[in-house]
């Protein structure tokens, strides 16, 4: 191994210790330190032999991640894709996601972080702002509706 491949070897490894990341990522943030564009593809396809480099890992940490914020499974896969997430991997990782995934039941979730106080349940513009930003999560009017509706039927 030459040297700057073993610059940029070292250097993702380094980024890899903290969190996850996909191949495009990882590409873009060696060149962003003058990295050379040859060495980062031979330093890749090192990580991707040894294991330390997994879109499939990279895109179920993603998913994960941004659907503990209360993003709906499509969502968050549209962001990934954005970042570049090789498409058969995410793919994999949505239909697991979507398999156990109870979207009123996130729905509502999001919906008490949100608006702890219940304030929806009683003021009509505050019931607008929860289904709008409810909405921008990515939910369907349905199940925002439902969300939205059981805690009015429980006053």
């Amino acid at each position: 191994m030459n040297k700057d491949v073993q610059l940029a070897y070292s250097m993702a490894l380094r980024m890899l210790t903290r969190r996850e990341h996909c191949a495009v990522e990882l590409q873009n943030k060696l060149m962003q330190r003058g990295c050379d564009e040859i060495a980062i593809d031979s330093a890749l396809e090192l990580l991707k032999h040894y294991g330390y480099l997994s879109e499939a890992r990279y895109a179920e940490a993603f998913l994960r991640a941004r659907m503990k914020k209360g993003e709906m499974p499509w969502m968050a896969a549209e962001k990934a894709r954005r970042k570049g997430v090789e498409e058969a991997a995410l793919q994999v990782a949505v239909e697991e996601a979507e398999g156990e995934y109870d979207r009123i039941q996130a729905c509502r979730d999001v919906l008490k972080r949100h608006d702890p106080q219940g304030l929806h349940r009683k003021d009509e513009k505050a019931w607008q702002r929860q289904a709008r930003y409810l909405r921008n999560k990515g939910f369907d009017a349905n199940t925002i509706l439902r969300a939205l509706n059981a805690g009015r039927d429980e006053d």
